[in-house]
């Protein structure tokens, strides 16, 4: 190693299997990298939801990066010939623009050139190293390598096979689809049309389309709300790329329960960086403001996709969001315990399986109407690549089980797996064929599902319960909520808040997976929403613990 510099912790990058080096990427191409800095003062980890919601600028000035920070590594940087093309205090960010001949030798890697089938990429083996007098000051870096990371939840395009035998042993054949509004009845969400909340979409290609939001809203019979896109790194927002479903679905399902709520969708390139950048310009956001994102997005823990400098940055970034009182709603999966790898094994999917994250399982709606539970989602043989589809849900094998799951007992299937963050917290339909959502995409009508209409419907739910909220008030970070006592009973506010899912499995891996049964289970959480019980414990909670007017000069926890 170059004696000048020093090697960046969790910066390690293998090979993508099935990659091949194509050559070595041109030297004198431009290229941007997102450096994260350190805090002025370590974030405390949360045991518990914050009594007291931070803004954002009191965020900023505790637990920001110093300016001097800031100031240092430009300085820096431009030795080696990098520009800072923008720097965030709030973020703890400085981007730098210079050639790839520059960035090799600030960072001490060589970047290639390499063929893969989900996509080519520039890319990188080894560790990063980063000049000596910066060795304390920089805590990640990003953009060097651009392989894909995230992926779309949405299923490929399927037909009735996969679901078809299924649908015979239900109540009742369903219809096309269904609306959200009857969604919306069967889960008891609150009253209200979430006039003055804001739900936040972070999405990774695809785009938005304003002609098939109005055949949805038409279809739904609900006034179209208003849309507002950000790209967050110069990523188109209205692209026909195959996303475009993902995206549409994310709105549709939040227009058709809250309509009067505003949309604010956060477009990002489908890598570490554009993660890391879209969930900083959501957190940073003070003229949208949202109340609570949904995330359809992810991939497998590490696997060669997640560096773990990335997965460590994307969850203080959703530590950020518990303490600004943002509830991040995140798909759990859509592929079962396996989460599409087919080592034998069970994975967790991140950033889901994040503490700081609610992460949202799917079921089967088996009795629209009634008063029957769900069940756990599982199409065909549990895997989108077979037409099927099933809820992810596991043990991490990265991130230690939070003080407030020590009551669950459930253990990993992976033999000498680490007694880890069991997901999904929470669970809504994501059924395909047998309880279809009413997608609107291309101008056409079509029936679709997965985890990545389930996690909007929680938005959209939490948005209506910060609408019933008094004044000043959000859900906020809901996650350790649901493992507590609900005041006045002996249950858990999430077995309050939901309806107990009891029967099914997520088993896709060869080692086996998660099954549903009475209370939390690793297979649905606590279950499916009843907004009006879960609201009602909410408020219970809030007024045994309310909240104080004006700032706060530490966020205590209740």
């Amino acid at each position: 190693m170059n004696v000048s510099h020093h090697q960046l912790p969790g910066s390690l990058r293998r090979l993508m299997p099935g990659a091949s080096a194509l050559g070595q990427a041109n030297g004198r191409s431009i290229i941007d990298v997102t450096l994260k800095l350190r805090r002025k003062q370590p974030l405390p980890d949360l045991h518990t939801r914050p009594d007291v919601a931070l803004s954002r600028d009191e965020f900023a000035a505790r637990y920001g990066a110093s300016q001097a920070d800031i100031d240092k590594v430009t300085q820096v940087m431009s030795g080696y010939g990098l520009k800072t093309v923008d720097s965030s205090a709030g973020a703890r960010t400085v981007r730098l623009s210079g050639t790839i001949n520059a960035m090799e030798s600030v960072f001490n890697v060589k970047l290639f050139n390499y063929a893969h089938a989900d996509g080519n990429y520039r890319g990188r083996v080894g560790y990063l190293s980063i000049p000596v007098e910066l060795s304390d000051i920089v805590q990640g870096a990003f953009g060097l390598d651009n392989r894909r990371t995230v992926r779309r939840r949405r299923q490929p395009a399927s037909g009735i096979g996969a679901g078809a035998g299924r649908r015979q042993a239900l109540s009742a054949a369903p219809a096309s689809w269904y609306l959200p509004a009857q969604f919306g009845a069967h889960y008891h969400f609150p009253n209200g049309q979430g006039a003055g909340q804001t739900v936040g979409l972070v999405e990774f290609g695809g785009g938005f389309f304003p002609d098939d939001l109005k055949k949805f809203c038409e279809k739904a019979k609900v006034p179209v709300p208003k849309v507002t896109t950000v790209s967050t790194d110069g990523t188109s927002t209205q692209s026909k790329d195959g996303a475009e479903g993902e995206v549409m679905l994310d709105i549709e399902v939040v227009a058709g329960l809250c309509p009067q709520a505003g949309i604010v969708v956060y477009f990002a390139s489908w890598t570490e960086a554009g993660m890391i950048g879209a969930l900083d310009a959501a957190m940073q956001d003070k003229d949208n403001n949202p109340g609570v994102l949904s995330i359809s997005w992810g991939a497998p823990e590490r696997a060669d996709i997640w560096s773990d400098q990335a997965m460590a940055q994307i969850d203080e970034t959703l530590k950020e969001a518990a303490y600004l009182g943002i509830t991040v709603c995140i798909a759990a999966g859509d592929d079962g315990s396996s989460d599409a790898l087919n080592d034998g094994h069970a994975h967790a999917d991140f950033p889901s399986s994040s503490q700081y994250a609610l992460s949202v399982g799917g079921t089967t709606i088996v009795d629209l109407n009634g008063t029957g539970a769900d069940i756990v989602w599982m199409e065909g043989d549990g895997l989108r690549s077979d037409q099927g589809g099933s809820t992810g849900g596991a043990v991490s094998d990265v991130f230690d089980r939070p003080d407030w799951q020590s009551g669950i007992a459930i253990t990993s299937v992976n033999p000498g797996a680490i007694n880890g963050r069991c997901i999904p917290d929470v669970s809504a339909n994501a059924d395909w064929n047998a309880s279809p959502y009413l997608l609107v995409v291309d101008g056409h009508a079509q029936p679709n599902g997965g985890t990545s209409a389930a996690s909007p419907l929680w938005a959209a739910l939490i948005a209506l319960m910060n609408g019933n909220l008094a004044a000043g008030q959000r859900v906020g970070f809901l996650t350790p909520l649901l493992y507590q006592a609900a005041s006045g009973t002996g249950q858990t506010i999430g077995s309050v808040g939901c309806t107990d899912v009891v029967s099914g499995n997520n088993n896709t891996a060869s080692v086996g997976g998660y099954s549903a049964g009475p209370g939390y289970d690793a297979a649905s959480g606590w279950g499916t929403p009843h907004g009006q019980n879960l609201l009602a414990a909410i408020q219970a909670k809030l007024a045994a613990a309310p909240l104080p007017s004006g700032p706060s000069p530490a966020p205590a926890t209740a």
